[in-house]
């Protein structure tokens, strides 16, 4: 795929531009440099990747030059030319008020304009942004990054002025997540792309059910080992409700009165016991604590001291300082005691508080059953019985709720288990992937690291890790040809911005005889370069168009290709200079108007 002509249906005001193959210059000439109100940053060489990428189907957001402009823009229709890897052409019709509404012409023959084409002429017309898209994407046919759409890596050949940040990483991904754009890299360079955006997907359920996790266990206070256990409960409350329903159903209290001795006799009463045993502990634990709490140290140095001058002995003064310590010692330990002391007593204040309460139930539990067996009224013992089995249907249906929770946290543990394991895998298979290698990636990082030495006549290193979560990570970085430890040039602009121009052009090659991108766009490429850095970068721009048939489109000022003896080789010619801009007026600009 490469451009073949872009224009307007008011070229007056947007004039036509022609690509060609091999470079192509955007170039803004600086004839008044010493005129304040004069730049040739705002003449439109960035905006022409705007347009490109507009025509070329890319989203409008609300920082779009349409969009904050639309009442200059209302009338513009536009039209990319574009080369398709078959040989012939495909002209693309999109109007920046409707931006949703696309038309396209197939055609033979270059360099056409179609502005007054008929309606019924165009193959397609008016399709739907989505639509259109996928049309132009059958038209392009990238077999060998399918099913990945030609949009999701037109940004690494169209590189604006916010894409030199990052050789990888371009500007329109911002923070976003790595599932977005590292699979579509890695297919690029060769690799099972399917594996990388699996394991990220996996990556992504874990999270999804670790939160899950979460919110079912604060919901439920039991844990799922306990899952059993709790069916053993609700068995058992199910058979006593059974037994007080027939019961009732038969009007006899024989079976549910004897059930309730019992129930009195061993559970409720041992419950009690026990309590009370432990209130009994808890409350003279409480009372010792206490008192070791009012307890001080009473040691007065004076009063020993007198004792001495009593007896007429001489009283040293090192047993004086030992006397000291030890009481300083004492005191420590005293301090660090009741700190302990005092949170142990507030422990069990708060146990004791607790203990109370059950005990208060189970005092309430058993008044209930006492009033059921004393009573002599048949009505009454089925009233109390009646209440007493809709609180056991109450409980079972809480209990049983509580499993169905359980047992909905024992499935998200399940799934977790098995997504952790399939996470191993993939992690596994990326490390196997990466170690393996492919024939594409050995000749793309080997291209990358031969554009930097021809450029800088210094090392660098295109490669391949796993990061802690077992993805893959993307490194381009200089390394010291000596000790090969990572230097940190590639941090500064200048460099890195040559890293991304090698990678961009160590891809293109590969692909050069795929239907791919033969195309790359550089905004500002030469720019905060050394002289003898562009020399060697246009050198390697002119190499490479010429032995893979690449289309370069740079775009520089004037002052970035000076008239110089050093430029003469390297200098683009007239043929070259597909647009020249100018800070000499309305003429000068790619939208000849006013700025905006």
């Amino acid at each position: 795929m490469k451009l073949s002509r872009l224009y307007s249906n008011r070229p007056k005001i947007f004039g036509p531009i022609v690509f060609r193959d091999g470079l192509n210059v955007v170039i803004a000439d600086i004839r008044h440099p010493k005129e304040e109100d004069k730049f040739g940053h705002n003449l439109g060489k960035t905006l022409l990747i705007e347009i490109i990428d507009f025509c070329l189907l890319g989203g409008v957001d609300p920082s779009h030059v349409f969009k904050r402009h639309p009442e200059l823009f209302a009338d513009f229709v536009f039209f990319l030319e574009v080369c398709l890897p078959t040989g012939d052409y495909v002209t693309i019709r999109r109007s920046a008020a409707e931006q949703s509404k696309i038309a396209f012409k197939r055609h033979k023959e270059p360099d056409q304009d179609f502005n007054d084409l008929r309606e019924s002429e165009w193959d397609h017309w008016r399709e739907s942004f989505k639509k259109a898209v996928n049309i132009l994407d059958s038209y392009l046919a990238f077999a060998p990054i399918k099913p990945w759409s030609y949009r999701k890596g037109l940004g690494y050949f169209l590189r604006g002025q916010d894409d030199w940040r990052d050789v990888f990483q371009l500007s329109k991904f911002g923070a976003g997540k790595h599932l977005y754009w590292k699979p579509y890299l890695g297919r690029v360079l060769g690799f099972d792309d399917a594996i990388l955006e699996e394991k990220y997907k996996a990556d992504a359920t874990h999270s999804v059910l670790n939160q899950k996790r979460s919110e079912l266990q604060s919901e439920v206070s039991f844990k799922p080992a306990d899952f059993d256990k709790l069916r053993a409960s609700i068995s058992v409350k199910r058979d006593e409700v059974d037994t007080k329903l027939r019961a009732l159903d038969s009007f006899d209290f024989h079976a549910e009165e004897t059930g309730l001795v019992r129930s009195l006799a061993d559970q409720i009463e041992a419950e009690i016991a026990d309590l009370n045993q432990r209130l009994y502990n808890a409350r003279h634990d409480l009372s010792q604590i206490e008192r070791h709490l009012a307890d001080d140290i009473h040691f007065d140095l004076a009063d020993v001291k007198k004792v001495f001058d009593e007896a007429q002995l001489t009283f040293p003064a090192q047993l004086a300082k030992d006397y000291e310590d030890l009481v300083e010692f004492n005191r420590r330990i005293l301090i660090e005691r009741r700190s302990s002391l005092t949170q142990r007593a507030s422990e069990l204040r708060t146990e004791i508080t607790t203990i109370e309460c059950e005990n208060a139930k189970l005092s309430a539990k058993r008044q209930d059953i006492l009033r059921v067996l004393g009573g002599s009224d048949s009505l009454q013992k089925f009233k109390e019985l009646q209440r007493q089995l809709d609180e056991d249907r109450a409980s079972v249906a809480i209990m049983e709720a509580k499993a169905a929770k359980l047992q909905e946290l024992i499935g998200v543990h399940d799934e977790l288990r098995a997504n952790k394991i399939k996470i191993d895998q993939l992690t596994a298979q990326i490390d196997q992937m990466v170690k393996k290698g492919n024939v594409r990636y050995e000749g793309i990082r080997r291209v990358f690291s031969r554009i930097i030495k021809d450029v800088l006549h210094r090392t660098a290193l295109l490669y391949l890790s796993q990061n802690g979560e077992g993805n893959l990570d993307l490194h381009a970085e200089f390394s010291d040809a000596e000790t090969d430890l990572e230097t940190d040039e590639a941090r500064g602009t200048t460099f890195r911005q040559l890293l991304c121009m090698a990678f961009d052009l160590a891809v293109l090659i590969s692909y050069a005889d795929e239907p791919f991108f033969h195309f790359v766009y550089h905004d500002g490429g030469l720019e905060r370069l050394q002289a003898k850095l562009k020399v060697a970068m246009l050198q390697t721009i002119r190499q490479t168009c010429i032995e893979h048939r690449i289309q370069y489109i740079l775009t520089a000022l004037s002052e970035d290709i000076p008239n110089t003896e050093e430029f003469a080789k390297v200098r683009p010619t007239d043929a070259e200079i597909v647009l020249r801009l100018h800070d000499g007026g309305e003429a000068g600009r790619l939208f000849r108007m006013q700025t905006f």
